[in-house]
């Protein structure tokens, strides 16, 4: 089997194990992170949209990320993860500078036997508004080029990509539309990037 075959096949798995039920280790039943604990509907704040898999751990996301899309920013507020019946803050944030920019929260979880190490992040596209204050961040709103969590995943799949690793999406369903602080709202289209990171770096 070729090489690009066999990336296929890895993807088509991988996107098949995450759409039809995960094995024992991996956690995807609530795709969103929250503004704090306990987590509920009512604590939603972003949708989750990418996952990293195969050696998927979050310090290797983290590298990579930095590698291939030059996020290096560490800046970000804090949101919590459900997953295995805890709450639990992310591992990394990493944005694309200060003020507009690409930011993602990465949280890792245990090795699984179907997807190797993984990892949940949540990316999106975010401007800085600073009336009202006090706003900060807002995701960019729904339109024709998808809102911003679209353009974070996006962003992401174009670099890993180029980068040579392989990619594929899987719906999710997670299209919740969340109010902004400057008054709009944005929501997903409910498809997840995977993306398969290799053990050695490159």
């Amino acid at each position: 089997m070729g090489r690009a075959s066999f990336a296929l096949l890895l993807a088509a798995s991988v996107a098949l194990v995450l759409a039809t039920g995960a094995p024992a280790h991996f956690d995807r039943a609530e795709p969103y992170t929250h503004a704090g604990c306990p987590t509920t509907a009512a604590t939603r704040s972003d949708p989750v949209n990418v996952v990293f898999h195969g050696w998927g751990t979050w310090g290797r996301v983290e590298r990579q990320i930095e590698s291939h899309a030059g996020w290096t920013s560490r800046s970000g507020s804090t949101q919590w993860f459900a997953e295995h019946g805890t709450c639990s803050a992310p591992h990394a944030q990493r944005a694309s500078g200060e003020g507009s920019r690409f930011h993602v929260r990465v949280r890792g979880q245990h090795w699984d036997p179907g997807l190797g190490w993984a990892a949940l992040a949540g990316a999106h596209h975010e401007d800085l508004v600073l009336f009202p204050f006090p706003c900060g961040h807002a995701v960019d709103s729904n339109g024709a080029a998808g809102s911003g969590f679209d353009q974070g995943r996006d962003e992401l799949e174009r670099r890993f990509r180029d980068a040579g690793h392989a990619t594929s999406l899987v719906w999710w369903g997670n299209t919740q539309s969340f109010r902004q602080c400057d008054g709009d709202y944005a929501a997903s289209d409910g498809w997840t990037l995977l993306v398969a990171l290799h053990r050695v770096g490159h």
